[in-house]
């Protein structure tokens, strides 16, 4: 049965903002949205009459303009403006709501999965072209990661499998998965782990216009072209301002190392794979995890001094940005390598052609 209309009237919800924002959010992001306008970063199109999505729309704008489609593509995360240095609770929000608008604002980063980099198949290719060549493109290549994450690699997991081997008692067996990780490192990267970076970046340099193989080019280019755009740059580890902010080395306090931002392994579903899986089974059990990158930006200063502020972590976050995306290629062409080995090799072993976990890359 179909009832009668109902006379109801529905409130027109066009114009009515998303979100509500507080002075405590909108003063701030005014002084900054104000040093945006004046560095360019902002525009007066972008007013809408809120500061806080003044500057939203800025800081996106930005990001988008140094890369941040093409790094998302492979590396999953965030990179905020944030009020608090870490992730707070409604309930923590509200105890903790300040009096007057907040004086520092924070640039945060944080990677919520591990980018899978199954990089021996890349190596072995590149090995061909010279001996020394896998070793100096794998240094490169972890060092500038390494500037915007935390890289789980080879080298964590020789010291998870020889921190399990030591505990073990003179009656029990290792598994036969940790002597395997020392065993299974390849030589071309086992006899030059102790290449430089500056060695590692003139090999690269003086190498890439004799390299035979398009693919190796490409790598070798990619690699120094995200080189550069990380050049002098240190990894902003919420550490460094625990002794200038209190309230950050509370929070570290009580708070787990930081997630990988990616896996680098030989190949998916090694030892270095395996090692990396138990050791992610326990991180965040001690508590919240320590975002991987935190700046800070002063706001009670003159103009000048504000300005000089802003123009230093947006440089810093451009570079970031410009890097991943660049990163973001390598990793492509290092899968895409990595898929052709799985392809050949089912190919000569005999094995039925179907999809498999080895696409699945988001864990």
């Amino acid at each position: 049965m179909i009832g009668l209309p109902v006379h109801v009237t529905v409130p027109k919800i066009r114009d009515i903002r998303l979100r509500y924002c507080s002075r405590s959010d909108e003063e701030p992001a005014a002084h900054l949205g104000k040093s945006l306008l004046r560095l360019g970063i902002c525009n007066a199109k972008d007013w809408s009459g809120s500061a806080v999505d003044f500057v939203e729309r800025g800081f996106n704008r930005f990001c988008k303009a140094n890369g941040a489609d093409e790094a998302k593509k492979i590396w999953s995360g965030c990179l905020r403006i944030m009020d608090h240095p870490f992730e707070l609770t409604e309930q923590e929000r509200n105890s903790a709501e300040p009096e007057s608008p907040a004086k520092v604002i924070y640039l945060v980063g944080e990677y919520d999965a591990s980018a899978s980099i199954p990089i021996g198949a890349t190596l072995a290719l590149l090995e061909r072209e010279h001996k020394f060549l896998p070793a100096s493109f794998y240094r490169i290549l972890a060092h500038n990661l390494w500037k915007w994450m935390r890289v789980y690699d080879y080298s964590d997991a020789l010291e998870h499998a020889q921190m399990w081997m030591e505990d073990l008692d003179e009656d029990s067996e290792a598994e036969p998965m940790y002597p395997k990780v020392a065993q299974n490192v390849p030589p071309c990267i086992q006899q030059y782990s102790k290449v430089g970076e500056r060695k590692a970046r003139r090999f690269l340099g003086q190498i890439e216009p004799s390299l035979r193989s398009a693919v190796a080019r490409q790598l070798v280019r990619h690699v120094l072209e995200m080189d550069t755009h990380g050049r002098g740059r240190k990894h902003a580890w919420a550490g460094r301002l625990a002794d200038q902010i209190p309230a950050i080395e509370d929070f570290l306090n009580d708070a787990d190392s930081c997630g990988p931002g990616c896996l680098i392994s030989w190949y998916e579903d090694d030892e270095v794979n395996a090692c990396f899986d138990e050791e992610m089974q326990c991180l965040g059990q001690n508590g919240p995890l320590e975002p991987p990158i935190v700046l800070t930006f002063r706001l009670d200063g003159p103009a000048k001094e504000l300005d000089s502020e802003v123009k230093r972590v947006f440089d810093y976050a451009g570079a970031m940005v410009r890097s991943l995306a660049t990163g973001a290629k390598i990793v492509e062409i290092i899968r895409e390598i990595y898929d052709e080995h799985l392809r050949q090799h089912r190919l000569k072993s005999g094995l039925q052609t179907e999809p498999s976990s080895s696409g699945l890359r988001d864990q």
